[in-house]
């Protein structure tokens, strides 16, 4: 039944947000200076990378599959820590530096709804003290995921049949039919029983109104 149903066809979003944070000693980060910049940051000094994944079903021969294929691949280097340590520094790197590189406008929906997170998560890991011995690697991954749906609507109730014992005054019920509204039969009249004396509504005599119970 709901096959037949004119549906509307669509696509389901979803995105979810992974966040990680890598901070190297001082050791490794002074023989990383030799090499350029090549290896991890040197001290007070943050590189971010933002990865967005995207996920979306194909139909295949074996059936459907999920593919997941790396969209964006943003890398943010040796920023700064102290540039970052305020939330509203780095919504204003990624609105600066990753957002016009984000291609896809749903890639790029999901980005902007993780902001606060991401600048909540970033700011906290440019504030730890660890950072005065060595630099850090911050990785934010961004899954989204598209799925075709078609919304239908829902199949119309099934027509009950049922009995009915209010009727209004003067009119017999015998059904109520909830699809074809309310079917009644014919009217009753009223019908007023006399009350009184059955007969020509005159007095009888005494005699005839005692009559088996008088002596005589």
């Amino acid at each position: 039944m709901a096959a037949l149903l004119p549906g509307v066809p669509a696509v389901r979003l979803a995105s979810r947000l992974q966040l990680a944070t890598s901070f190297f000693p001082s050791s490794s980060s002074s023989s990383s200076s030799r090499r350029g910049s090549v290896g991890p940051p040197p001290a007070l000094m943050v590189d971010v990378r933002v990865v967005v994944r995207r996920h979306f079903r194909v139909a295949g021969p074996c059936g459907v599959r999920v593919v997941e294929k790396v969209a964006e691949d943003i890398a943010l280097r040796r920023r700064p820590s102290r540039k970052l340590r305020g939330r509203e520094h780095v919504e204003r790197a990624l609105a600066e530096d990753v957002l016009p590189r984000v291609k896809h406008p749903f890639d790029r929906g999901a980005v902007v709804a993780a902001s606060k997170e991401i600048s909540a998560h970033l700011s906290a890991a440019s504030a730890d003290p660890r950072l005065a011995e060595g630099g850090a690697r911050v990785l934010v991954l961004i899954d989204t995921f598209a799925c075709p749906v078609v919304f239908r609507p829902p199949p119309p109730p099934p027509c009950k049949l049922l009995q009915s014992t209010g009727a209004p005054k003067s009119f017999v019920v015998t059904s109520i039919n909830t699809c074809m509204g309310l079917k009644s039969g014919s009217p009753v009249k009223e019908t007023k029983q006399p009350i009184g004396v059955i007969g020509d509504g005159r007095p009888r005599p005494v005699e005839q109104r005692l009559e088996g119970w008088l002596p005589w």
